[in-house]
């Protein structure tokens, strides 16, 4: 997950909010900004509801007031400095990671049955699948800062 955030972390290095608010030659993708709080955001639920099978606490809550998505497209998230962006990325991450840090592997690996859920979990798996998206926005991340900045 680390190695990921990293790569991330390298590409928005330095980047101007009309990079980070840029939606494409059509206007119609998703912006750098948008990307980088769902990359943030979706850690939560996995970790809240799938993982630890409870309600997010407040200040997770206060931290997202942006909902995740409607209608199969990502909530558009523009004006926001990228200071407050990475201060999101790693507030998030740190919240992720210190509610995993003393998980047994028996716990790691028990599976786990959501409520409302069609789908059942481990911890172990939910990780995987964190890197695998985390990994796909950071290529679109890239993609868009390079077709912004020519």
């Amino acid at each position: 997950m680390e190695e990921v955030r990293r790569h991330t972390l390298v590409s928005v290095q330095g980047l101007d909010q009309q990079t980070l608010d840029w939606a494409g030659s059509e206007g119609s993708e998703n912006t750098i900004g948008c990307l980088l709080y769902h990359m943030a955001l979706v850690e939560m639920p996995w970790l809240f509801m799938d993982i630890l099978e409870q309600d997010f606490p407040a200040a997770v809550k206060a931290a997202f007031p942006r909902v995740m998505a409607t209608e199969g497209r990502l909530m558009p998230v523009m004006s926001v400095p990228l200071e407050e962006h990475l201060q999101r990325l790693g507030d998030s991450r740190r919240i992720f990671l210190d509610s995993l840090r003393d998980m047994s592997l028996d716990d790691w690996h028990r599976l786990r049955s959501p409520k409302d859920t069609p789908y059942e979990v481990t911890p172990a798996w939910v990780v995987f699948h964190l890197i695998e998206h985390a990994a796909g926005h950071a290529a679109q991340i890239r993609s868009l800062k390079m077709r912004a900045t020519g």
